[in-house]
C-alpha cells in the first residue's frame, strides 16, 4: 500500500468521524429543543408536541385537587338541576360575589361526577397552591427525564477518538481527529 492511498484512506475516515460526530450533536441539539418546548409549555396550544387530555382525563386531575383545597362536592340530585350544570362551562373555574360582597369559587363536572364544587376564597387560595405544586413537580419530572436523557446519550464531543504523534503524550478529540503532545 503506498503513502498516498494510507493517508487517504486516514483523510476518508476522518470525514466519515466527523460526520458521524456532526449526526450525534446535530440529534442531541434537536432533542434539547423539543424537551424545552415541552418543558417550557404545559398547554396544548402553546406546545404542539403536548398530548391534549380528554374531558376525562382533566376532571380525575382537577377534582382530587378541589377536594384536597376544601371545595364541597355538591351533586346534582333531580333531573332539573343535571339540566342547569350541562349549561355550565365544564371543568373551568368560575367565581361570583354574593349580596354581601363575598366572593365564591365553582367548578362544574357534568360528564363525570355530575356535580359542582364550591369553595370560599380559603378554598381557592388552597387549590391554587396544590395546582402550582404540581406544576412545579411536574416540571422537575421533565427535567430529571432530560437530564437521563441526555447522560445516556453522553457529553458532546466525547467518544471514539484517536491521536497523531509520538508513543507517549497528551491526547485530546473524539469522533475526530486528536492531537498528541
Amino acid at each position: 500500500m503506498s503513502v498516498n492511498a494510507g493517508f487517504r484512506t486516514k483523510v476518508r475516515d476522518m470525514n466519515t468521524r466527523r460526520a458521524s460526530k456532526l449526526q450525534r450533536r446535530l440529534a442531541f441539539a434537536i432533542c434539547l429543543i423539543v424537551g424545552a418546548g415541552c418543558a417550557a409549555s404545559s398547554g396544548s396550544f402553546a406546545n404542539p408536541f403536548a398530548e391534549t387530555k380528554t374531558p376525562q382525563q382533566q376532571a380525575l386531575e382537577i377534582e382530587p385537587m378541589l377536594q384536597a383545597a376544601g371545595f364541597s362536592e355538591l351533586p346534582a340530585v333531580t333531573a332539573d338541576q343535571a339540566t342547569r350544570l350541562k349549561t355550565l362551562p365544564p371543568l373551568a373555574l368560575n367565581y361570583f360575589d354574593d349580596k354581601n360582597g363575598v366572593r365564591h369559587y365553582w367548578v362544574a363536572d357534568p360528564e363525570f361526577c355530575k356535580c359542582l364544587f364550591h369553595g370560599d376564597e380559603a378554598s381557592y387560595q388552597r387549590y391554587e397552591n396544590i395546582k402550582l405544586q404540581n406544576q412545579v413537580a411536574e416540571r422537575d419530572r421533565r427535567a430529571v427525564e432530560m437530564q437521563q436523557q441526555q447522560q445516556m446519550m453522553g457529553p458532546p464531543g466525547f467518544g471514539p477518538g484517536f491521536g497523531f504523534g509520538g508513543g507517549s503524550g497528551f491526547s485530546f478529540g473524539g469522533g475526530g481527529f486528536g492531537l498528541s503532545f
